[in-house]
């Protein structure tokens, strides 16, 4: 029993998501068709690369609320760039998303500015420059490669099964088993949960609280250009408004997966089974006829309070079982 009580909850996301499928597919026969899971898939491998940055900077005890302007930023370069160079249509948004990442890491640690304002106002200052450059318009991808068009576009084959096996998809597994190789493996990722679990701990413990924080928005900012990279190529086209929201979905698909906004606690997986959620969920939402779709973000915000203070409880019971050990113990003494 205990070992089945230890599964289930280590695996709470993993079961959210099983649930949620179940009642997609009572709510509606074509949710589970091969061509829409296909496009629930693709859909939450977008999102869910955002995520796995998010993911970072959340275990360290931060946030980027900046994601969703990178996103649009990128895919904006990564338009314009694709008939002068694949090459450069591919590294110059993630550099960019790098760049804003490493300039929200600074505002947060050199420059002691509390991550929600800094990240708030990178938003802002990205999200402007966008509407410049593409003045208010979107732009249309022009003779763009057949390999860039396949970055957004592309799958394992042209049946039901392989089509449903898009290349955003084997993106993102590949970068949730990379980068939770990083953080099981890396002292990179063990400083992120010790930074994240006690910031003034990690630093008598030789941690550099300060670099690890300069790395995890950085990659988060790599994450978002990559996300915008696929978005754009899957659309062919650059819009002025890409992402928006995205910052809050992410933030969601991170939290329902188990990870905790004070830091020190998460998983890749779960992030995994949180985009996959969010993704499912928002999908349920546009086929299902019974609750007005508008209803869509009021939902996920529910759905989001109740897993924080789930979460809260949890962390308020694990703080009195120890605090209850603590003076057996001196009493013992």
């Amino acid at each position: 029993m205990k070992k089945v009580g230890s599964f289930l909850s280590d695996n709470v996301a993993l079961l959210g998501f099983i649930a949620v499928f179940i009642i997609g597919c009572i709510l509606s026969s074509t949710f589970y068709t091969a061509e829409n899971i296909g496009n629930v898939l693709r859909s939450a491998s977008i999102m869910g690369i955002v995520s796995i940055g998010m993911t970072f900077v959340i275990l360290c005890g931060s946030i980027d609320l900046s994601v969703s302007s990178v996103f649009a930023l990128s895919g904006y370069f990564f338009i314009v760039l694709a008939p002068v160079s694949p090459i450069l249509a591919i590294l110059v948004p993630i550099a960019v998303g790098a760049a804003v990442g490493l300039l929200n890491g600074l505002l947060v640690t050199k420059m002691s500015i509390p991550a929600f304002v800094g990240t708030l106002a990178s938003m802002l200052f990205v999200r402007g420059l966008v509407l410049m450059l593409t003045k208010e318009v979107t732009v249309k991808g022009q003779n763009m490669p057949e390999a860039l068009q396949f970055i957004g576009r592309g799958s394992l084959g042209s049946g039901d099964f392989l089509n449903a096996i898009s290349f955003p998809l084997i993106l993102f597994i590949a970068l949730i088993i990379l980068t939770s190789w990083i953080l099981k493996k890396r002292s990179l990722g063990r400083a992120m949960y010790i930074v994240g679990g006690n910031a003034e701990a990690a630093k008598m413990m030789g941690v550099s609280v300060h670099g690890t924080m300069f790395a995890a928005h950085t990659i988060c900012g790599l994450m978002a250009g990559v996300a915008g990279i696929v978005f754009a190529s899957r659309v062919g086209s650059a819009t002025p408004l890409a992402g928006t929201g995205y910052e809050m979905y992410a933030i969601a698909a991170v939290v329902i997966g188990g990870a905790s906004l004070e830091g020190g606690i998460g998983k890749m997986s779960g992030t995994l089974f949180g985009a996959l959620i969010m993704g499912s969920f928002t999908n349920i939402f546009s086929l299902q006829k019974f609750i007005d779709p508008v209803w869509q973000n009021a939902i996920i915000g529910i759905i989001l309070l109740v897993v924080v203070v789930l979460q809260s409880l949890a962390h308020m019971r694990v703080h009195k079982i120890k605090t209850a050990k603590a003076d057996t113990q001196k009493s013992a003494s």
